[in-house]
């Protein structure tokens, strides 16, 4: 027999879940907006993959913990919060190769 305050406190979990959820995304999103604000034009491309390469990564992966959260919490999105969750992973991927690249370049050691 399902209790009522159960559903109550079911609800109020989804509800603060996806405040966290919105509060990621923006930080992860704010990540690349910001320095698009701050840099000029000549720079920008490359501010946007050292910050892919770095903090937007750590943000990514915050973002990454908040949607496998997601997966079990709400029911009604997983199927985005699968694609985000598979989304991040091949960035993450990326990442490595790429900074396993850099490593090896003989100019940089």
């Amino acid at each position: 027999m399902v209790n009522k305050n159960d559903i109550v406190i079911n609800e109020n979990k989804i509800k603060t879940f996806r405040w966290l959820f919105y509060i990621s995304l923006f930080q992860l999103l704010a990540c690349f907006i910001f320095p698009i604000i701050l840099f000029p034009i000549q720079i920008l491309l490359y501010i946007e993959i050292l910050i892919a390469l770095t903090v937007g990564l750590l943000f990514g992966l915050y973002f990454l913990g908040v949607n496998i959260y997601g997966i079990f919490i709400d029911k009604r999105r997983r199927p985005i919060y699968i694609v985000i969750i598979t989304f991040i992973s091949v960035w993450t991927i990326w990442t490595i190769i790429t900074w396993l690249y850099i490593e090896h370049m003989y100019y940089l050691t």
